[in-house]
């Protein structure tokens, strides 16, 4: 009886772990391979191909009844090299032509000057569960169109991967540089046929997290970056090349324009910054949709619409034009080694000036100047002379203080209770209300901060404080909570601070965290009791 009570929990916990595997993936890639080919002439090619199972009726109506491919058919080639779904019972369908569906890309809709711009649309037939998608596809590249080999590969899906291959060839005289991040896959180099070729082979990969406040850079997850630049300088000299040899006389003369009833500096940045980022559109082209070209800023201004690159050069251009001296500058991960790193994992732009003695980072798109010194040494910062510039990690520092009157109109058996607000900034904005108990990885806060809120409470009627005078304190290495009621006179003040010093946290570090936050987010410690008695 005991040898069956056993075999029957064995197969129970079997059952229990077959169905979570099941339950937490809504398809699963058999095999997902991707390649990059330079050639001599300087044409590339990329080939990717997959195999997709879809395991619930989600993955077929929502999430992989079709796949997506963007390309530029004036510079490129688009082969579908082959498209089927092999049914449960084995039986083929192959894509039919009126399912490859040509379209304009959606983040090219407002942009005229891209509208050449293709988006293939192929929809996937003969769907069903534990039906598997085979597309296999190349696009071809003409010389020229792209400045080097440069690639940045995220190698994590949001379903699970049995066997992920990556492939690189470029010609046997031609020097790359490369690295993989996040997996132990080693490198296979071999040279044939006059060219050099380097492959790895990545088993198991997860899909990737749905967890909340993951590391904005991707900390941990499998990358593939490589690149024939020689260095970060020459990428960025060779982007830096373009942005210059743009027309901008119109630009310069409207700026001026537009500035010279300006009483300072600071009014002249604040007149050119509203224009560029509130009277221009802004179009989500890509600089590798682009080939990392930009239209002369000239013609964007004229036009009232650009591209992040575009419109950061035009600001730049108009700024220099005024009289204050900026200079464009980019933003990489940190998590990678930038010397080995082309213009493909660049983050950001920003326009970068000083007035006062005050850097400030401006955005294109944005009025908001960017805090890059509240993520410090998780990016890195370069000039186009390829020159890293030094960002000091500093906390977002709020002190706000709120008043409040409460009187007896809502007592409740002779007592009053005082609520303390919200603010609409700092740790009340992350919307932490609900942490899961543990943690398996890297957990990322918006920013380092010190927030101090004061609450002046100021009671009525004969209302008397009945919450107990008292201060709380809880500290841990990366920071404290406090929390302070003190009677002054006729008010009450209540003092609430909380200090975060850095902003990456490990699973073991994630606990004390969270006990924090907790802390800070807790009712209990946002309201007063008052008595009329």
């Amino acid at each position: 009886m005991i040898k069956i009570t056993n075999k029957i929990l064995l197969l129970l916990s079997l059952l229990v772990i077959t169905v979570s595997a099941f339950a937490a993936s809504e398809a699963e890639y058999g095999k997902l391979t991707k390649a990059w080919t330079l050639h001599a002439d300087g044409s590339q090619e990329f080939r990717c191909s997959k195999e997709l199972t879809l395991l619930t009726p989600i993955a077929i109506h929502k999430l992989y009844g079709e796949s997506f491919i963007v390309y530029n058919p004036e510079y490129q080639e688009l082969k579908i090299n082959s498209s089927y779904t092999k049914q449960k019972d084995g039986t083929i369908v192959k894509t039919p032509d009126n399912a490859f569906v040509e379209v304009l890309p959606g983040f090219a809709a407002d942009a005229p000057a891209y509208n050449k711009l293709k988006e293939m649309v192929v929809v996937h037939t003969g769907l069903e569960p534990d039906a598997t998608i085979y597309l296999d596809y190349t696009i071809i590249t003409k010389p020229g169109y792209y400045p080097a080999l440069d690639i940045d590969e995220k190698l994590q899906e949001t379903s699970p991967v049995k066997e992920y291959s990556v492939m690189i060839s470029v010609p046997e005289d031609k020097a790359i540089q490369y690295q993989l991040y996040g997996s132990n896959a080693q490198a296979s180099e071999v040279t044939q046929n006059g060219a050099k070729e380097i492959s790895w082979t990545l088993k198991n990969i997860p899909a990737g997290s749905r967890n909340a406040f993951m590391p904005e850079n991707g900390n941990d997850i499998p990358r593939l970056a490589a690149t024939t630049y020689s260095s970060l300088k020459e990428a960025l000299s060779t982007l830096g090349k373009r942005f210059n040899e743009s027309m901008d006389y119109e630009s310069k003369t409207f700026a001026q324009y537009i500035t010279e009833q300006a009483a300072n500096d600071q009014e002249k940045l604040e007149i050119i910054h509203n224009h560029v980022v509130n009277n221009l559109g802004y179009s989500g082209v890509a600089p590798d949709n682009t080939g990392y070209t930009i239209r002369d800023v000239d013609n964007v201004l004229r036009e009232a619409y650009g591209t992040y690159a575009e419109k950061t050069q035009l600001l730049n251009t108009m700024l220099n034009a005024a009289g204050i001296k900026a200079e464009v500058v980019t933003l990489y991960p940190g998590t990678l080694n930038t010397g080995i790193c082309g213009l493909k994992p660049m983050k950001k732009m920003f326009v970068k000036t000083s007035l006062n003695g005050e850097d400030q980072y401006l955005s294109a798109v944005s009025m908001t100047t960017a805090p890059l010194s509240n993520r410090g040494e998780l990016d890195k910062l370069y000039n186009m002379n390829g020159e890293e510039l030094p960002v000091a990690a500093t906390p977002v520092i709020i002190k706000e203080t709120k008043e409040v009157t409460i009187d007896t109109s809502n007592a409740n058996n002779g007592y009053v209770i005082c609520k303390l607000p919200p603010l609409a900034t700092g740790v009340d904005r992350w919307n932490m209300s609900a942490l899961n108990s543990s943690r398996t990885s890297l957990f990322e806060i918006p920013s380092m901060i010190n927030e101090e809120v004061i609450y002046i409470i100021k009671p009525s009627g004969g209302l008397r404080l009945k919450t107990p005078v008292k201060q709380k304190v809880i500290s841990k290495s990366f920071g404290k909570i406090t929390n302070t009621v003190t009677p002054k006179g006729d008010v009450i003040e209540v003092v609430r601070t909380i200090e975060l010093n850095k902003q990456q946290f490990s699973p073991a570090e994630y606990k004390d965290l969270r006990m924090l936050i907790n802390e800070w987010n807790d009712p209990n410690n946002r309201v007063l009791l008052f008595s009329d008695k």
